[in-house]
């Protein structure tokens, strides 16, 4: 996972102690042996951007996508097509008659 994109996502507050993600995170196993074991576990600040393989279910650059942030941590901000609020336009047509 990109350090970029994970440290926007933690910055927005997408990423919580709430979230689930998938991480490869040391484990005990028999006879005290350590190893490193991919499992299901909530995020920690100790976590690092190297250790996460997906982010509630979802790729980490899917995730991100699904919230307008670019693969490498960029945001994309563009104008919005489409209809107006009917706030926006009522201003629109104020600020008009005044001039």
């Amino acid at each position: 996972m990109n350090k970029n994109l994970y440290a926007i996502l933690i910055q927005r507050n997408l990423i919580t102690t709430e979230t689930v993600v998938r991480a490869n995170v040391d484990s005990i196993g028999f006879h005290q042996g350590s190893y490193v074991a991919t499992k299901d576990i909530h995020w920690f600040p100790q976590l690092d951007a190297n250790q996460i393989v997906d982010i509630e279910g979802m790729d980490p650059t899917r995730f991100a996508k699904s919230y307008g942030i670019k693969p490498d941590g960029a945001t994309s901000s563009q104008k919005k097509r489409g209809r107006k609020p009917k706030l926006l336009a009522i201003e629109q047509m104020t600020t008009k008659q005044i001039a």
